[in-house]
């Protein structure tokens, strides 16, 4: 097995000697650049090509998956800004180490893998096998479809671009405004339901009414979100927030906006009864 760089060399050395006990691997005294493997077992060609394939494929994901990632983003999509390229790549890889359920039409867990280890499997050939040779001239597929798998990091890049901007600019919006009241409870449902520190709660025309004097257009609100605009509008000292699960995505909205004004209880803490009426 030849490479051209030899701390490569070194790992497929190393892995070699801790994962195959049933293979000799050995390099002679002035190639650092081949090992050579012989097995203890007379194995069938294709079971070796099966090993040696996976093991290859570890390589390459560990030297190299990474640069080919940061290639495409300066290459393809025209990247420069080092912070940007390393949390696209970040997000790229989260991508393909896991199953992420709003692109599994698109992609599967570990499936960039598979097609690694299918290509080294289709160009092994008994003798001497050049890894590089294979990554330069046999990737065409592997680096397309990576490609398309940076494209879809891009685009959750942005959105969550778009999301702290949206964060950032309520945040000073509320730092500017005068608070309309000190505490507000927040109880979690199908839509919000928003309680007064006396406990009585806000009808469906009370928000209504908050929501026509606020500006919905300048964060992008629709006219029909009555989770945020009566938080904003009313711009309390502190928010009680009641739900089952914090990390939920509206849930995190209002913590992220208020932050430490804002203080998170179980549902079952809540204090005070709750009509299920929508908006009230």
């Amino acid at each position: 097995m030849y490479f051209e760089r030899v701390h490569e060399a070194e790992s497929f050395y190393q892995i070699l000697r801790e994962s195959c006990s049933d293979w000799k691997a050995f390099r002679r005294r002035g190639d650092i650049h081949t090992i050579h493997i012989v097995p203890e077992d007379e194995l069938d060609w294709e079971n070796c090509k099966q090993k040696l394939s996976q093991l290859l494929s570890n390589i390459y994901i560990k030297h190299r998956e990474i640069p080919a990632i940061q290639t495409i983003l300066e290459k393809t999509y025209r990247f420069t800004n080092a912070e940007e390229i390393e949390r696209i790549t970040s997000l790229a890889m989260s991508l393909i180490e896991k199953d992420e359920d709003i692109y599994e039409h698109r992609i599967h867990q570990h499936e960039l893998h598979d097609i690694l280890q299918t290509i080294f499997m289709l160009h092994m050939e008994k003798g001497l096998i050049r890894f590089d040779s294979i990554v330069h001239f046999r990737f065409h597929h592997y680096i397309e479809q990576l490609s398309e798998l940076v494209g879809l990091a891009i685009d959750e890049f942005k959105r969550e671009e778009d999301y702290q901007s949206f964060i950032h600019s309520v945040r000073e919006f509320i730092a500017r405004k005068e608070p309309e009241i000190d505490v507000i409870y927040v109880l979690e449902g199908e839509q919000y339901y928003f309680f007064r520190e006396d406990g009585s709660q806000y009808t469906e025309t009370d928000l209504e009414e908050l929501m026509s004097r606020f500006p919905l257009y300048i964060f992008a609100l629709q006219e029909e979100e009555w989770n945020i605009s009566p938080l904003i509008m009313l711009a309390p000292n502190h928010v009680y927030l009641f739900g089952d699960d914090p990390t939920e995505p509206r849930m995190t909205t209002v913590i992220n906006i208020f932050q430490e004004h804002c203080t998170f209880f179980p549902t079952a803490e809540f204090p005070f009864p709750a009509e299920e009426e929508k908006g009230s």
